[in-house]
């Protein structure tokens, strides 16, 4: 994290809640966050990883940040929490980053909980990103804020295709958004990662272990041939919370190497 102290970003007096934030991109995101300035909210299902994570923060840092333990995919009432305990501990929000995801991989038409797994991916990557949204959009407002979600490069492509779905979806979510709430000063982007290394695998929902071992093989279907860490997604993200993307809303940001251009022959083969 010492290499990000010389860049230009300044989140001083920002405040961001970023979901799925116990490891992967969701961590590295709210690590790049703090390290700049910004106070974070961070939220997800592993109490070790979250406070693994926090311990990361303020040993760098010395801010302590807010952690929420929590199940967005069971718990219906997690969203508003989510955004309530942010404004009582800070007074506003800034960033919103939708990062929590899942997918499945028994995705087929012959599998007899396709339905069930639909419910539960759609749920969770769309339904809960869209609730966060609807409930930020008042303090956003005040700030000026934007709104980051975390998607996939297979939003373009049918593998695991309920999985793809909802992340079309998603995608659909940013646009539609950054429409709505261009007029309340509340930019949205979308960021579309492929493979990333010790990230929960957005495009083909392998976990991390398989793209540890993995990773060479596919590092060769991308372009530059190689595989990237999630602090560069995080580098990303920071561009996208900065003033620097002051003119960017409704963008669909793809950071897979180049994977999408060699679709073809990567599909046919993972």
């Amino acid at each position: 994290m010492a290499a990000y102290r010389n860049k230009k970003y300044d989140f001083n007096g920002k405040v961001a809640l970023i979901t799925g934030s116990s490891a992967g991109i969701g961590a590295a995101i709210a690590c790049q966050f703090a390290e700049y300035g910004a106070d974070v909210v961070i939220t997800g299902r592993s109490l070790q990883g979250l406070n693994r994570i926090a311990q990361k923060i303020m040993k760098k840092t010395d801010r302590e940040p807010l952690v929420i333990v929590g199940d967005l995919q069971t718990d219906e009432h997690l969203p508003s929490k989510l955004i309530d305990e942010t404004i009582k501990k800070f007074g506003h929000l800034d960033i919103l980053v939708n990062n929590a995801g899942t997918n499945f991989a028994n995705d087929t038409f012959d599998n007899p909980e396709l339905i069930t797994e639909f419910d539960k991916m759609f749920a969770l990557n769309v339904r809960v990103p869209l609730c966060l949204c609807k409930l930020a959009v008042e303090h956003l407002a005040k700030t000026r804020g934007n709104i980051i979600n975390i998607s996939s490069n297979a939003s373009a492509e049918p593998i695991l295709f309920t999985y793809t779905m909802s992340k079309a979806a998603l995608d659909m979510l940013t646009k539609g958004a950054a429409q709505d709430l261009g007029t309340k000063g509340i930019r949205v982007n979308s960021i579309n990662p492929g493979p990333t290394i010790t990230s929960m695998g957005r495009c083909l929902g392998k976990d991390v272990h398989h793209f540890e071992k993995c990773k060479d093989i596919f590092a060769k279907f991308t372009i530059l041939d190689r595989i990237p860490y999630p602090d560069e997604m995080a580098n990303i993200a920071s561009f996208l919370a900065s003033n620097d993307a002051a003119n960017i809303t409704g963008a669909i940001i793809v950071s897979d190497g180049g994977m999408l251009v060699k679709k073809r022959q990567f599909f046919a083969e993972v």
